[in-house]
């Protein structure tokens, strides 16, 4: 299936709730389609020029390459940059709004090592402005109007069902979810039943819906290439959708587009190349303040389970009794000493693994982070002085002794060196 089948395939199967109201659209597959019109098949280009007509009519396309002036004029659709389109759904007086994320995936080479790994969650695997958007869609639903969101699906390179699933549960209440499928299929047609003037027709044909079967015994687990979900529409279709397409040779070439003076050129290239860099160190940003308010849970957690065992440790302090009398508290005491220590120490080596995982990130040298880092550095040093005075007066039991004084080594190992602020401020 051709990238023009897809969209046209999609646009069609949705014509019901689309044609007769007033719409935006936000789908990079129609901006290159108004690109190549002249190439396009014509029931194609008549399928453009309903989603789009000029003349005033009550139609918006949020472009990501929009050019000044475009859509301007009779013979054009009204188009918006993408950038507004907060504004553009919050004032417009929009029925249906029909968008594509496939314009907004997150480069996978763009990503940290921690988040490449971590690429089935959603937010690892689209950009803000994509949340941003369907929160906007989000505020029309409430308000009774139609939202039809779509992205590309894990045949081509896009979201797995399920992770769109979520996606949209995230912000809707309820939608119906459709898969466009590439399937190679042959159609079977019943042209009725035909008889000799010697046979008298007793039973006369069903002259009911054409009934439709499918049959895929014979093919393969079938790839999505599109997913689309559907919010606040009443009838909408069920089952099994088949649409026909007109014949299509090999891909039509889009007109070559004229070259541009090398100046304006550049400064379009460096432009983008710059909002990129924005995108990307938002994005990091984000993740960093994530990364240090899990951190500074981790630390807190640390300082209560060596709070915790310091109690302990107190408790085991001996007080005077009878010889004769068993102490039978000890290896209860003992017991619950090492279980906390355990305790401390699975969350110390979290600790670790979270602490690599931010400095694996490229963050921006504030002094706001600067300072924060340096205060967690100072409470694992004053962690570890705490592990080494619990080391000191665990006195004779050398075990917990021992261990307390590994937590200790560790701390210091996470810690380094202590930073003076003459060192910071340098």
């Amino acid at each position: 299936m051709l990238h023009a089948d897809r969209w046209a395939a999609r646009y069609g199967f949705l014509r019901e709730l689309w044609a007769g109201r007033s719409r935006v659209l936000a789908d990079p597959a129609l901006e290159a389609a108004l690109r190549g019109a002249k190439a396009l098949p014509a029931p194609f280009a008549a399928l453009l020029a309903e989603l789009l007509p000029g003349g005033g009519n009550q139609a918006w396309l949020l472009a990501h390459e929009a050019r000044p002036g475009t859509g301007r004029g009779r013979t054009g659709p009204r188009v918006a940059e993408f950038d507004a389109f907060e504004e553009l759904l919050a004032e417009a007086p929009w029925q249906v709004a029909i968008v594509d994320l496939a314009r907004h995936f997150v480069d996978t080479a763009s990503l940290s090592r921690f988040a490449a790994r971590a690429q089935s969650r959603l937010e690892n695997r689209l950009e803000t402005r994509a949340f941003r958007l369907l929160t906007a869609l989000a505020e029309g639903a409430e308000a009774g109007r139609v939202v039809v969101v779509s992205a590309p699906g894990e045949a081509a390179g896009g979201l797995e069902l399920g992770l769109f699933q979520e996606l949209v549960t995230q912000h809707f209440p309820r939608a119906r979810i459709y898969a466009l499928a590439l399937t190679r299929a042959a159609s079977v047609i019943d042209c009725g039943e035909v008889t000799s003037d010697e046979v008298e027709d007793e039973e006369a044909d069903d002259r009911g819906p054409v009934p439709l079967a499918f049959d895929n015994s014979l093919g393969e687990d079938v790839g999505f290439e599109c997913l689309i979900a559907v919010v606040g529409a009443r009838d909408v279709p069920r089952g099994v959708t088949l649409l026909e397409l007109p014949p299509t040779g090999a891909p039509a070439e889009p007109p070559p587009r004229p070259e541009r003076a090398r100046p304006e050129r550049a400064r379009d290239e460096e432009s983008e190349s710059l909002r990129g860099q924005l995108a990307q160190a938002r994005r990091q940003i984000e993740l960093a303040s994530i990364a240090r308010q899990s951190l500074v849970e981790q630390l807190d957690a640390a300082q209560g389970r060596i709070d915790a065992l310091e109690d302990q440790l107190a408790g085991r302090a001996p007080a005077p009794a009878k010889a004769s009398e068993p102490d039978e508290e000890g290896p209860q005491r003992i017991d619950a000493a090492a279980a906390a220590l355990q305790s401390a120490r699975w969350e110390l080596e979290q600790l670790q693994g979270e602490l690599r995982r931010v400095t694996a990130r490229p963050v921006d040298e504030l002094e706001r982070s600067l300072a924060a880092a340096q205060a967690r550095l100072g409470a694992l040093h004053a962690c570890a002085a705490q592990a080494d005075a619990l080391a000191q007066r665990a006195g004779a039991d050398e075990a917990l002794a021992g261990e307390l004084q590994t937590l200790r080594d560790r701390l210091l190992e996470l810690a380094g060196p202590p930073v003076s602020p003459t060192d910071g401020a340098a």
